[in-house]
């Protein structure tokens, strides 16, 4: 069985460690402007025991240089601010 979980990405131009369950997938990232951050959701399996792996992930600006090795997750809008951030996962 499976379930969708939600996980905070930070603004940020560092990269971000997220621990999540092994054989997880990215399926939705959202700017939420009450929390003023980015979100995103991921379809992970119910068993909360599943082992986790550190993935490592990037917010970038538009126009912003992105290395080769980054994997595009969504992009998502600032509505009250002229930003749109673009989530990448950084593959090894």
């Amino acid at each position: 069985m499976r379930t969708i979980h939600k996980f905070e990405v930070p603004i940020s131009k560092e990269t971000q460690t997220i621990d999540l369950p092994e054989k997880a997938t990215i399926v939705h990232v959202e700017y939420l402007m009450p929390r003023r951050t980015i979100y995103m959701w991921a379809e992970v399996p119910a068993d909360m025991t599943a082992p986790k792996s550190p993935r490592q992930f990037r917010v970038f600006l538009t126009g912003d240089g992105i290395p080769t090795n980054a994997s595009y997750l969504g992009s998502t809008i600032d509505q009250y601010l002229p930003e749109a951030y673009h989530v990448y996962e950084l593959l090894a």
